[in-house]
């Protein structure tokens, strides 16, 4: 059962996806997402805790990664701009079970060289697989 991280509530699969439909349904459809969308980081949210229940830990931080710069406009250039994407900036966090990381922690294993990052995706590979996940 999926749980809400931010209210550690349990609800149905069910429930999450019709969430997830509304949220969607809310969107303006603008040309042009940024990471201070309210939506696009709601939809990120559930999306990600709708696929959680049979994926291992360095899927779902991947899907976290990714739902958390959603609404990114890519490319990402440089680390500073690559925070400031983040929801929360630094403090963005990604949580599974035990395991924690924040968006601050994450950019300590990014290079210069890494950098344009083209999709939210190309981030969060890179991510998961410095961390060693």
């Amino acid at each position: 059962m999926p749980t809400w991280k931010y209210t550690g509530k349990d609800v149905s699969a069910a429930k999450a996806e019709e969430s997830l439909k509304a949220i969607k349904s809310a969107c303006f459809g603008c040309d042009v997402h940024n990471a201070d969308c309210s939506i696009a980081k709601a939809a990120g949210d559930v999306s990600g805790m709708t696929e959680c229940e049979t994926l291992s830990v360095r899927e779902q931080i991947h899907a976290q990664i990714s739902g958390a710069l959603a609404g990114a406009k890519f490319p990402i250039k440089s680390p500073k701009d690559l925070i400031a994407a983040f929801p929360n900036g630094a403090d963005t966090t990604c949580r599974v079970g035990d395991l924690k990381m924040t968006a601050g922690e994450a950019g300590k294993l990014l290079k210069a060289s890494d950098f344009p990052f083209k999709s939210a995706k190309e981030v969060a590979d890179t991510i998961v697989d410095r961390a060693g996940l």
